[in-house]
């Protein structure tokens, strides 16, 4: 999960300390570090799938317009950039969800004294969690606009409403590329975004999820210096 939070660190301290049951709690680390590498992959895959029609290669927006305006000889290439966006975008949104959850369960092995046996998720083990640096840092994440827009949007997708995405381009803000529609999850809306500001979303939570695991470890690891100093 970046060079931040020091996996390997935590995996040789669980090894030493819960030998039983540091398999399983081990392969939710190597899953998250290796969710991390998927999610960077699909973010720079949705990040340039525009390329060809940015301000660099289409100054003025002209072959972009073409789009727009049915010019057939620009479809193709605008088709193909809007499936690679779209794809990409729901991949990075898909890992970045999966990762809060995948990350309660290893909250769940490592810090909970009784450790919840049936739904683990992020939101229950964060209310099981004692007050304090970890809890408060988790709470803002999954208090944010962004947790609470990849939720929504996931549940939507879930169960088969596959949220609409296209091709646009604005020429007051001169914002060109993929944008998504707003849509409303449990009687509450959620506004459209352009795909840049739906990734810029999901890397502050990868970030946050992140600083989240850099005081995993200070606990944990914190934990096993006390019981060395005790001992």
């Amino acid at each position: 999960m970046g060079d931040s939070w020091n996996l390997d660190a935590l995996r040789e301290q669980i090894k030493t300390r819960q030998p039983e049951t540091s398999g399983r709690l081990i392969e939710i680390i190597n899953s998250l570090g290796r969710s991390r590498e998927i999610f960077d992959y699909h973010k720079c895959l949705a990040r340039d799938a525009f390329a060809a029609f940015n301000a660099e290669n289409d100054p003025h927006g002209v072959k972009f317009a073409g789009h727009m305006f049915g010019c057939e000889d620009e479809q193709g290439v605008i088709q193909e950039a809007d499936l690679i966006s779209q794809a990409n975008l729901i991949a990075c949104i898909a890992m970045t969800r999966n990762s809060f959850d995948s990350f309660g369960q290893l909250l769940n092995g490592l810090l909970l004294p009784v450790p919840l046996t049936s739904n683990v998720y992020i939101h229950n083990v964060r209310d099981k969690l004692p007050a304090g640096n970890l809890e408060a840092r988790l709470t803002g994440a999954l208090s944010s606009k962004w947790f609470g827009y990849i939720h929504a949007f996931m549940n939507e997708v879930k169960h088969h409403r596959l949220i609409v995405h296209s091709p646009s381009i604005s020429f007051i803000d001169d914002n060109r590329g993929g944008k998504v529609a707003g849509f409303a999850h449990k009687k509450v809306d959620y506004p459209a975004y352009w795909v840049r500001e739906a990734l810029e979303g999901t890397v502050e939570l990868q970030n946050s999820l992140g600083a989240c695991g850099i005081l995993l470890n200070r606990l944990y690891l914190g934990e096993a210096r006390n019981e060395s100093a005790g001992a």
